[in-house]
């Protein structure tokens, strides 16, 4: 049996996850044969359970959610940047120190390249319309099956899912501006953006600014036996 370890948002007095990433992580499981037990991480400022989460599960599945605090990289809150989640940020920052120093398996969703990136002293786009790509059109077609765009991948992202075009959700105001330390930058949208990374210098850890759990298409089955395969 595998155990990963999933970051959830903040609620009052208590946490918030979508079951689409548990139900997503159990999909892996059954991809690869093998059963596979999500884990949801409750918050923490203690050192020493920090440390003890670093070393108690096979893999960690850095989950959506609000805004990345930008003093964490060094810079002025933006207008259009949202207020986030004060103690998830230094919640997974200093697991994520842990995990990197332990070199263990992990994985981002949309919020979770973001703040896998600023782990490693990267920077992020506090709104890709204001900043980035300015307003004149969409990062995204508005199509009858929701949010779509072209995705180019390259290096191991594109001999993961077998193309260098791929179809992804959009969900996300937020981006990956510098890539932190080690990163690689393994897919950018039609315009330019970054979609997804890999560390070159880490055993596993990978991440995409899309929402693979909420399709399970080939490319998300892909990237989540991909992500197993490498866990425990």
């Amino acid at each position: 049996m595998k155990t990963i370890a999933l970051t959830a948002s903040t609620i009052e007095k208590g946490f918030k996850l979508y079951e689409r990433y548990t139900e997503y992580v159990l999909l892996g499981g059954r991809e690869i044969g093998e059963v596979v037990c999500p884990v949801i991480l409750p918050f923490t400022e203690d050192p020493a359970v920090i440390r003890a989460y670093a070393g108690a599960f096979d893999g960690y599945l850095c989950t959506g959610g609000d805004d990345v605090d930008p003093m964490y990289y060094g810079e002025e809150r933006h207008p259009a940047c949202g207020e986030g989640e004060p103690a998830r940020d230094r919640f997974e920052l200093a697991l994520l120190r842990e995990l990197i120093a332990l070199d263990r398996p992990v994985f981002g969703i949309c919020r979770g390249i973001q703040v896998m990136n600023v782990a490693l002293g990267g920077t992020l786009w506090q709104d890709i319309y204001a900043q980035a790509l300015g307003t004149a059109r969409p990062h995204f077609e508005d199509l009858p099956e929701g949010r779509r765009h072209t995705v180019y991948a390259s290096g191991s992202l594109a001999r993961l899912t077998g193309s260098s075009r791929l179809r992804t959700n959009s969900f996300h105001h937020q981006a990956v501006k510098d890539p932190g330390a080690g990163l690689e930058v393994r897919a950018r949208s039609h315009d330019g953006l970054i979609e997804a990374v890999e560390s070159s210098a880490l055993t596993y850890y990978k991440a995409v600014q899309w929402h693979p759990e909420i399709s399970p298409d080939d490319i998300s089955r892909a990237l989540i036996r991909d992500f197993l395969t490498h866990c425990g």
